[in-house]
């Protein structure tokens, strides 16, 4: 729990408009320019936990016998956050037909309350066996560090989008998550997925947990960030080829130490949405598919084996 919270806004949680207004491609060449200055820095900004992957946590828990959740195969989540109309329809017609080619299914959080969400896209998506989750309300990165009575009314617009689509679980927008916004989130979701495993430069220095494994926050399941995402990597500068190299490492390391891969990879064409990227992406999944030591499943399918194999304890 060290690093677990980003209980600091950053500039993006205090703007007076949503930073989303600043149109894309401009946000991506300035966080470019800001990522190639942080590479250089990663002593700073990843002394805990350290990165791409810091199992430190992990490593505590076997050293002192702890009890720990294991699996036969290693979980493998592929996740993806919709930010967007351009994000939704490029899901539909680029990512969900590499995954279902292999067999796969995804996850995909939707953002609520910003942009006008087709519905007919997103309800195919779920009946094809994907899964719908929520990201959010509009990506403001506020929803973390307003007022409780405010955050409850954000979260329970978006726990209605997800009624929609049989949504379990949330995302938060850049990640930023507080101890208030877990708390609150327990009411209406069975899993969070906020938190990295090692979070890098963004959205804030020295941010993560430390652990690739499963935890409860009391009845609501955490299934940590464990792999590194693509806006980080492509931010810090890495080439499509290097992403696709630090992804099978990282996955390898999760699997020798008995934690689950959850990969979140962006829509758009300025992140995983575009030729170079998604040969990569298709090229990991082909991978994961020919390692028997990997299982793909949902995160919602996660949580049902969680629930049945490390049921909550009883409240007094």
């Amino acid at each position: 729990m060290r690093a677990t919270y980003t209980d600091a806004p950053p500039v993006s949680s205090n703007l007076p408009f949503s930073y989303q207004a600043v149109p894309g491609p401009l946000r991506r060449i300035l966080a470019r320019g800001i990522g190639l200055l942080q590479r250089s820095r990663q002593n700073k900004w990843a002394r805990y936990p350290g990165w791409p992957l810091d199992l430190s946590a992990d490593i505590a828990a076997d050293l002192f016998g702890l009890p720990s959740i294991t699996f036969a195969r290693t979980p493998v989540m592929l996740t993806h956050d919709i930010d967007s109309q351009e994000g939704l329809r490029n899901l539909y017609d680029m990512f969900l037909p590499i995954e279902e080619a292999l067999g796969m299914r995804s996850a995909n959080y939707v953002v609520p309350s910003a942009w006008p969400i087709d519905a007919g896209l997103a309800g195919s998506v779920r009946d094809r066996g994907h899964e719908i989750g929520v990201h959010g309300y509009n990506h403001a990165n506020r929803t973390p560090f307003v007022s409780q009575t405010e955050r409850l009314e954000r979260l329970k617009a978006g726990r209605a989008f997800a009624d929609l689509y049989g949504g379990a679980g949330y995302r938060a927008p850049s990640l930023l998550r507080t101890r208030a916004l877990i708390e609150s989130l327990k009411a209406f979701y069975r899993y969070d997925t906020s938190i990295p495993t090692s979070g890098g430069a963004f959205p804030v220095p020295n941010n993560g947990c430390a652990t690739a494994r499963p935890w409860r926050f009391g009845p609501m399941w955490e299934l940590p960030l464990s792999m590194p995402r693509d806006g980080s990597l492509r931010f810090l500068g890495h080439s499509p080829a290097e992403i696709g190299e630090m992804w099978r490492r990282t996955a390898l390391r999760i699997q020798a130490s008995g934690g689950t891969v959850n990969l979140l990879t962006h829509c758009e064409t300025g992140f995983s949405g575009n030729t170079a990227m998604l040969r990569i992406y298709r090229g990991f999944l082909e991978w994961i598919a020919a390692d028997t030591r990997f299982e793909v499943m949902l995160p919602v399918s996660l949580v049902d084996r969680l629930d049945r194999d490390w049921p909550a304890p009883p409240h007094h």
